[in-house]
């Protein structure tokens, strides 16, 4: 499990000043807590974190004094730069179903000259913290026009430890031929600009 080194927060101080001292808010709730923990957690291990995990992982948050282990439930960026202001852990409970999300991985999308449509991005789901999974994925090599992937269709559904909180038959993917109008469009481009 992913270990994050955090310090308590002085709430007196504002989010915006923490941020230009190069710290990133952050709140642990939930579980077996009174009142919500407030920590801050410096930008480059925040950087690092969020650059090889998906919302729904789960860590442990080390206070020095207390350690949490947690699910990482949200994430809060200014527009435009997309630049992170915040983020939400909620503590665990060994005993404790909770909800989280498990994110659609596609693979081999590259090798698919299909139209790809992801219609969801994220499908929700309850349970205990031992059996939490960060992502599902789905390949997408020889996937013809056509093609529609549902929930229903993956092998979570036949998991006993998990509890979907969406129905079986919505649709994750759709697959279709590519658009022939927009290829003659960037053929006619690429002759005009020669």
């Amino acid at each position: 499990m992913d270990v994050l080194k955090a310090e308590y927060r002085d709430t007196k101080v504002k989010a915006k000043k923490l941020r230009k001292m190069g710290f990133v808010p952050c709140t642990i709730y939930g579980g077996d807590l009174k009142e919500s923990v407030h920590i801050q957690i410096p930008f480059p291990d925040i950087n690092r974190f969020v650059s090889r995990k998906l919302k729904g992982s789960t860590l442990t948050i080390d206070l020095g004094d207390k350690k949490y282990n947690v699910l990482f439930k949200n994430i809060s960026r200014s527009a435009p730069n997309l630049e992170i202001e915040h983020l939400e852990f909620q503590h665990l409970i060994a005993d404790e179903p909770v909800n989280s999300v498990m994110q659609v991985v596609l693979l081999n999308k590259d090798k698919n000259p299909n139209l790809i449509q992801l219609h969801i991005e994220e499908i929700p789901y309850n349970a205990l913290p031992s059996h939490l999974m960060e992502s599902v994925t789905i390949d997408l090599d020889r996937m013809g026009p056509g093609t529609v992937v549902k929930v229903e269709d993956l092998d979570i559904v036949n998991n006993p430890n998990i509890k979907l909180l969406i129905p079986a038959d919505t649709v994750i993917l759709s697959v279709s031929e590519p658009n022939k109008a927009s290829g003659d469009e960037q053929t006619a481009e690429a002759a005009a600009a020669e």
